[in-house]
């Protein structure tokens, strides 16, 4: 089930940047850069890097979207990803009194 939605995922993405026009395109991009360089961040490979480093240094939890196009990227199983990140062993978030 996990797998397919992934799938539909990539084929919306696919879809989406597909619409855009270049200038779209290109506007997003401007949009994004001024965004992480306003934050301090050089360049993309210096944000990406610290993004990925709150992950494995189990600062921020590792977003359930996420994990699929992780584990595609490095070649290994979520049960791989989530143990080398020790999240398998972070505490069960409380859950909320809906009362």
């Amino acid at each position: 089930m996990q797998l397919h939605g992934a799938l539909i995922s990539q084929v919306i993405d696919r879809k989406m940047v597909q619409k855009q026009s270049a200038e779209h395109i290109e506007s997003a991009w401007n949009w994004f850069v001024s965004k992480y360089e306003a934050r301090g961040y050089r360049s993309l490979n210096q944000f990406a890097n610290a993004s990925l480093s709150r992950y494995f240094h189990l600062e921020r939890e590792i977003p359930s979207g996420t994990i699929g196009k992780l584990c595609q990227e490095l070649k290994v199983s979520p049960e791989e990803l989530l143990k080398a990140v020790g999240a398998l062993g972070w505490p069960a978030k409380p859950k909320r009194n809906r009362g």
